[in-house]
């Protein structure tokens, strides 16, 4: 494993004051100890992730080149204090960031290589000295805060496979100039995520036997949801709450877990399409709520191709 640790110390609407290690550290059971926990807190984190590509813009987004040169080079410390600098350079315009410290480890995991770059900020506290058994100050890295960390799955990324990177999803106003930092793109489309969103949310409810009227409530409520939320993007955890409001955090995990984002945008007409059945012909156009296949107001006979709607007033000028 390779690992190293500088210093971007900044305060709102400060500078960042910088300060460099000139060797990479040599790791121990603690330094393996800490990155595995920082690996656990990564895969569980709370708010959850979101995945994509490298930004094809190396001049406006130039990780991925200093990622490739270390590739090439093989100099992880080198690498670091760039990367470390690109970094304090992108914080330096954020009124809102603070800054902490840069940690960097690159390891390996069964075949793949990866790397995980985050901040942390530390804080006092206090502590009780077994010897005297008093209060002491103590100062700790405060890891329920990993706000700003992306894992890099290099083997993947070399690979061409798509979505390499995964970040933690923070607080808006500070991951987004990280998501600029790293510089991710995020190539699905909005039909592709809304596809495997029903895909998961289909397989949930097939493993768990929700029955028929169930299922059709968790569509409508999740189809609710997207158009409320206009053209801002959905929220995993909220959709988790809404496929199985006691499991939610099951769901929400599981979700995460294959690459359904913390936060993404739908394509409203493909998911109404999960609700709603829409035909149409030469002559003819459908459009209804799957529920009333449920109710038994409209049935549907597959062998003969016929369908029977009851009850039906047309007004009386609709038919001259």
């Amino acid at each position: 494993m390779d690992f190293v640790i500088h210093e971007l110390l900044k305060d709102v609407n400060g500078p960042v004051r910088d300060r460099y290690r000139n060797s990479a550290i040599a790791p121990t059971d603690e330094e393996t100890s800490f990155v595995s926990e920082v690996r656990r807190l990564f895969r569980r984190h709370h708010s959850g992730r979101i995945y994509g590509n490298f930004e094809p813009d190396s001049k406006k987004y130039p990780f991925a080149g200093m990622l490739r040169d270390y590739q090439s080079n093989q100099d992880f410390l080198a690498f670091s204090r760039q990367t470390a600098g690109h970094l304090a350079k992108t914080m330096g315009g954020i009124t809102v960031a603070t800054g902490g410290y840069f940690f960097g480890a690159r390891f390996a995991e069964g075949d793949q290589n990866l790397l995980l770059i985050f901040m942390l900020s530390q804080r006092q506290s206090h502590a009780v000295d077994e010897v005297t058994l008093s209060l002491r100050k103590s100062v700790s890295l405060q890891m329920e805060h990993l706000d700003l960390a992306a894992r890099i799955n290099i083997t993947d990324w070399e690979a061409g496979r798509p979505e390499p990177v995964s970040l933690v999803r923070g607080r808006k106003e500070v991951s987004d100039y990280f998501k600029s930092f790293i510089g991710l793109y995020e190539p699905r489309t909005n039909t592709e995520v809304t596809q495997k969103l029903k895909q998961i949310t289909e397989k949930w409810m097939d493993k768990r036997k929700y029955p028929e009227q169930q299922r059709a409530g968790v569509r409508a409520r999740v189809v609710e949801y997207a158009r409320k939320r206009g053209n801002e993007p959905v929220e995993l955890e909220v959709l988790a709450t809404i496929v199985d409001e006691d499991r939610h955090e099951k769901f929400f995990n599981a979700a995460n877990q294959q690459r359904l984002g913390a936060e993404f945008y739908v394509d409203r007409v493909s998911l109404k399409a999960w609700e709603r059945v829409d035909y149409s012909d030469a002559d003819l156009r459908l459009n209804f709520s799957k529920r009333l296949l449920l109710t038994g107001r409209v049935n549907y006979n597959a062998d003969e191709k016929t369908l029977l709607i009851h009850p039906i007033v047309l007004p009386k000028e609709s038919l001259r």
